[in-house]
């Protein structure tokens, strides 16, 4: 067992894809842009604020504060009260905190949509630490979190183990050489195949997770 494990939030310990997927994709649609599967891909390792500005480079108007609003409007609520956790997700970190491990969350969500949705699930307080991207002014878009989060912690990073289900997120923590487990989550499971070829290990749920 690794003395470190993180874990990211959405599609990974919660079934919150669909209910993100639909929030920050409002605002395309509420603009009338037209897109293809490639976007949620490209906005869920972002964050509230670089999707934002991702949105003003295919043209969405508005600052990057009316647009970051329109999101939190958009998905805060629900994070709060309807997103939940996958099966065995609550287990496995119990599991993991009964043998000494220290938990940490890293997601692209912001406080506001994380801390509600964990407290409501009955998990915020197994983590020694829940970090939104935004805390580090970072993304998931390159090794260089993922290292700075080793440094934070005082790890090396062949010690912690990393659950995501993101492919930009399994190759960049992968790269940083965190033992990364990609996690399936049926929105991707188009991308399935390489994602799970990506991460040094992969599981369909966290009952799955007990062998790591």
């Amino acid at each position: 067992m690794n003395k470190f494990y993180g874990f990211d939030l959405d599609g990974t310990l919660v079934d919150s894809m669909p209910t993100f997927s639909k929030g920050i994709l409002k605002v395309a649609d509420d603009a009338g842009m037209e897109y293809d599967d490639t976007l949620i891909e490209i906005l869920t390792p972002l964050g509230y604020t670089k999707s934002a500005e991702y949105y003003q480079t295919l043209g969405i108007p508005g600052t990057v504060e009316e647009i970051v609003k329109q999101i939190e409007n958009n998905l805060f609520p629900l994070y709060a009260t309807e997103v939940k956790t996958k099966p065995f997700v609550k287990e496995y970190l119990e599991h993991l905190k009964a043998g000494g491990a220290k938990l940490f969350v890293l997601t692209a969500s912001p406080h506001p949509a994380t801390d509600p949705c964990l407290k409501n699930n009955g998990v915020y307080d197994l983590f020694d630490h829940v970090w939104s991207v935004e805390d580090f002014k970072m993304s998931k878009s390159s090794p260089d979190l993922f290292l700075k989060v080793a440094e934070v912690l005082g790890a090396k990073v062949e010690e912690i183990t990393y659950y995501d289900d993101n492919l930009t997120a399994v190759i960049n923590s992968t790269k940083a050489g965190y033992d990364t487990v990609a996690v399936y989550d049926k929105q991707k499971s188009e991308l399935w195949e390489e994602i799970k070829a990506t991460g040094k290990h992969y599981i369909d749920s966290f009952k799955d997770a007990f062998q790591f």
